[in-house]
C-alpha cells in the first residue's frame, strides 16, 4: 500500500517509521523547505515512546535524554518544601525529531511541500502542492498540526479552542549557570505551584542534543492566565503580526519581554526569576484544546494534534501521536478492510484522547488556569 503523510514533525515521523516496518512505501511532505528547528523546547517522553524507539533501534537508553530521578516542590523562599522519586527522562522536541528524521529514509521525505487541494476518487487520494506536482496514494495521512489542512478537507470549521491561559517558555545553556544552580536544578524536576500559576523546570540535551554535564540546557515553563485583550496583546509579535497558537523565541515584542521579566521579580522565588530574567529569547505559546468527533473519511485519516490537542500539563502530546501511530499500524496489518480497520482504530483513539483532554483540563483547575 502507498501512503502519503502529509507533515513532517515528530508525529509524521513516528507514523512513517510504524507504516515501514508493516511494509508500507511510505513518502513524508512537509511544508518546510528547510530542516526543523527551534519547534519547541523540553518535553518529557512516556515510557511507550521511549520503549518503541529502543526496540526499533532508532535511540538508545544512554543516548535518549535527560533523566530526573527526584521531584522537587518549591516554597516562596524557594527551597524545597519536599522531594519525592521521580523517574522521567527530558528531552527537547530538536533532539527528539532529528533522532527520528536520522532514522527514516531520506529519498522518500520531501521538503517544500505545502497542500493546496486534497481529492479522493474511488479507493485512492490525490494531494496537490503549492507547485502544482501532485502525489496519488492509497491512503492519505494528515500528521499537519494545530493548522492542518488535512482536517479542514474532512471536517471543516474544527479548530483550537483557546483555554484561557498561555505558557512562557525558556532556554538556558548550562554554561551560563553558576556550579550552585546546576546542582539545584540537575537531575531533578522542579516545580513551584503558587496561586493561580506554577512555574517548572528541568535540564534538557544541547542545541544538537550534547547530554554531557556543561553542555545542556535548562528548560523552564510559566504557566499564566490571560483573558481575552491580555491574550491577543502576548500573542502580537515585535512585527505587529497577531500570532495563532505561538509567538517563537525572537519574535516576542518588548514590551511583552519586559512584562514577563517585571512579573517574574514580582511573583517568583529568586532561584527562578533570575532564570526567567537571564533567557535573552522566550517564547510563548496559547493552550488551547480540540477533539473531533472521527479521525478518519474514506482514505484519508488525521492524527496526533491535526486530531485532538492535549494541554501540557498531562505530559502526553508526543505520546498521543505515538500512539495514534503504533495503534495505526496494528490496525491495518489484520486482515480487516481499510474502512473497518480505520472505524476500529479511530473508536480506540477517540476514547484515549478524550481520556488525556479531560485530565488535562482537572490538573490546569487544580492550579487555578483558564
Amino acid at each position: 500500500m502507498k501512503v502519503a503523510i502529509i507533515g513532517g514533525s515528530i508525529g509524521g515521523l513516528i507514523t512513517g517509521i510504524a507504516l515501514r516496518k508493516i511494509g508500507y512505501q511510505v513518502d513524508i511532505y512537509e511544508r518546510s523547505a528547510l530542516a526543523m528547528e527551534d519547534r519547541g523546547a523540553g518535553l518529557v517522553i512516556q515510557p511507550g515512546l521511549m520503549n518503541y524507539m529502543v526496540a526499533t533501534g532508532i535511540s538508545s537508553n544512554e543516548l535518549f535524554g535527560v533523566p530526573a530521578t527526584e521531584r522537587q516542590i518549591l516554597n516562596d523562599r524557594g527551597h524545597a518544601a519536599y522531594k519525592y522519586e521521580n523517574d522521567t527522562s527530558f528531552t527537547s522536541w530538536n533532539y527528539l525529531w532529528k533522532q527520528l528524521k536520522d532514522y527514516f529514509p531520506e529519498s522518500h521525505y520531501h521538503y517544500g511541500h505545502r497542500v493546496t487541494g486534497i481529492h479522493q476518487e474511488a479507493a485512492q487520494v490525490t494531494a496537490t502542492f503549492f507547485d502544482g506536482k501532485t502525489s496519488t496514494t492509497d491512503l492519505l495521512i494528515g500528521a499537519d498540526g494545530y493548522s492542518s489542512v488535512v482536517r479542514e478537507h474532512i471536517l471543516p470549521g474544527i479548530e483550537p479552542i483557546y483555554s484561557g491561559y498561555v505558557a512562557f517558555r525558556g532556554l538556558i545553556a548550562e554554561k551560563d549557570l553558576t556550579d550552585a544552580e546546576v546542582e539545584f536544578f540537575s537531575n531533578k524536576f522542579t516545580l513551584y505551584p503558587y496561586s493561580n500559576s506554577h512555574l517548572l523546570a528541568y535540564l534538557v540535551p544541547g542545541n544538537h542534543g550534547e547530554l554531557n554535564k556543561g553542555e545542556r540546557q535548562l528548560n523552564w515553563v510559566w504557566y499564566l492566565n490571560k483573558n481575552a485583550v491580555e491574550h491577543q496583546r502576548v500573542m502580537t509579535d515585535k512585527d505587529g503580526r497577531l500570532r495563532q497558537f505561538s509567538v517563537p523565541a525572537t519574535f516576542l515584542s518588548a514590551g511583552n519581554i519586559k512584562a514577563l521579566k517585571d512579573r517574574a521579580q514580582q511573583e517568583l522565588p529568586e532561584i527562578l526569576a533570575q532564570r526567567v530574567l537571564q533567557t535573552a529569547n522566550p517564547f510563548v505559546q496559547s493552550i488551547v484544546d480540540m477533539k473531533v468527533p472521527r479521525m478518519y473519511q474514506g482514505s484519508v485519516v488525521i492524527l496526533g494534534d491535526a486530531a485532538s490537542v492535549v494541554r501540557p500539563h498531562t505530559a502526553s502530546g508526543t505520546a498521543k501521536a505515538y500512539e495514534d501511530a503504533v495503534g495505526l499500524a496494528a490496525a491495518l496489518s489484520g486482515n480487516e478492510t481499510l474502512g473497518n480497520a480505520l472505524k476500529s482504530w479511530d473508536v480506540i483513539q477517540r476514547a484515549y484522547a478524550d481520556e488525556l483532554i479531560a485530565y488535562g483540563k482537572k490538573l490546569a483547575r487544580g492550579s487555578g488556569l483558564g
